[in-house]
């Protein structure tokens, strides 16, 4: 593979995983909304969320490939990541708000910590978690393809 085509199937990778990411955020925030009874079921995000949920796309295949050379279980790598997905949360919540942004604010939720990740949403990361090495292997799937000039007419006309 040529060095442009990995540039372009990174970057591909980087803004499918921005879209994807602010899309689960979109409905999760809905469906939370759906809990607490609102039936308009508004989510909500923002686009700086893009850069956080972009990352994914790049550190998630050497952290991966990593854990499996070390053999380290699958839920081990989930709990991992869990426990990134708070990091790198807490980091951009800090960094949002020194910037003058105050993209969420958990302090109204138990178990929190200086109002940029609590505990509450454990159970969601650790499901998202469970998830992630799946979905970058289907996500750079489509990055390959598209970043090869494919189109889904091109794949779908030898069926």
């Amino acid at each position: 593979m040529g060095m442009l085509m990995k540039w372009k199937r990174v970057l591909l990778r980087i803004v499918l995983f921005a879209c994807l990411g602010l899309l689960i955020e979109v409905f999760f925030t809905a469906g939370y909304a759906l809990i607490r009874g609102n039936w308009n079921m508004h989510g909500n995000s923002s686009p700086w969320m893009l850069i956080v949920y972009g990352l994914l796309g790049v550190l998630i295949r050497p952290v991966s490939e990593q854990f499996r050379r070390w053999r380290i279980p699958y839920l081990g790598r989930a709990f991992f990541y869990m426990v990134c997905i708070f990091a790198v949360e807490y980091m951009y919540g800090v960094v949002f708000n020194m910037a003058g942004l105050r993209i969420w604010d958990y302090s109204n939720y138990a178990w929190n910590l200086h109002g940029h990740i609590t505990l509450v949403y454990t159970p969601f990361w650790f499901f998202l978690a469970l998830w992630l090495e799946y979905l970058h292997k289907k996500l750079d799937a489509c990055a390959v393809v598209m970043a090869a000039g494919y189109s889904a007419d091109d794949i779908l006309a030898d069926r």
